[in-house]
């Protein structure tokens, strides 16, 4: 037998007819698809596929013409690790990014008048399987973004701001990176003390993670 790790989904087979009845799937991690052979008439759930829809596993069997006969399914677990991956804290994460719009930015240090100049900050999320990420925030906030040099914040987008205290579901349709949202720290050049690497950092507010990111600051004279 060979083992087989990826994403168990189903869709729905042979539609209008009597046969009609979910057709069980695993994705892998390349993003291909296994069809796998259920042990039930094609109208009837397989209750061992069943318990894992929706979930990575590990299906140990053999592939006979390009369909799964399983064997054998059990959790999904990293390598090196013995906690399922599975598990609640592991299970309804997301992949994050966060995208400066620019990797070095030339402020203006010239003698005159100045005007304000901006970094645009786009925070992306990933869900990595042909479902939709669901979830909720406790607040109106979904997002943040700030902007760091050598530990100090120098910028935070949420300062200041009131959001309204209600619950906020968001949603991520799955398989590609998805904007979140996008938003501008502006200053005056003169604010700008020293040239040098910044970070940017983003945090997903429904599941409190963050991403980060740097530039680079450099002075035109």
């Amino acid at each position: 037998m060979a083992k087989f790790d990826g994403f168990v989904f189903s869709k729905l087979h042979a539609i209008g007819s009597k046969s009609e009845g979910p057709a069980y799937y695993l994705q892998q991690w390349d993003d291909k698809e296994i069809a796998i052979a259920k042990k039930t008439h094609l109208w009837q759930e397989d209750p061992a596929l069943q318990k894992y829809l929706g979930k990575k596993a590990t299906i140990e069997g053999k592939l006979n013409d390009g369909v799964l006969d399983y064997e054998k399914i059990s959790d999904y677990r990293l390598a090196g690790h013995t906690e399922p991956i599975n598990d609640p804290e592991t299970q309804n994460k997301l992949e994050i990014r966060v995208k400066p719009d620019t990797d070095i930015l030339w402020v203006d240090k010239m003698p005159g008048l100045k005007i304000p100049q901006s970094v645009a900050l786009t925070l992306l999320a990933k869900w990595p399987f042909r479902s939709i990420w669901e979830g909720i925030c406790p607040t109106a906030q979904t997002f943040d973004f700030s902007i760091e040099r050598k530990g100090e914040t120098l910028w935070q987008w949420s300062k200041g701001k009131i959001f309204a205290q209600v619950q906020t579901p968001v949603s991520v349709p799955g398989a590609e990176y998805v904007k979140i949202a996008t938003e501008s720290w502006y200053f005056y050049p003169d604010e700008i003390k020293s040239e040098g690497i910044y970070t940017a950092r983003a945090k997903f507010i429904a599941t409190g993670q963050e991403a980060i990111a740097t530039f680079e600051i450099k002075f035109a004279y």
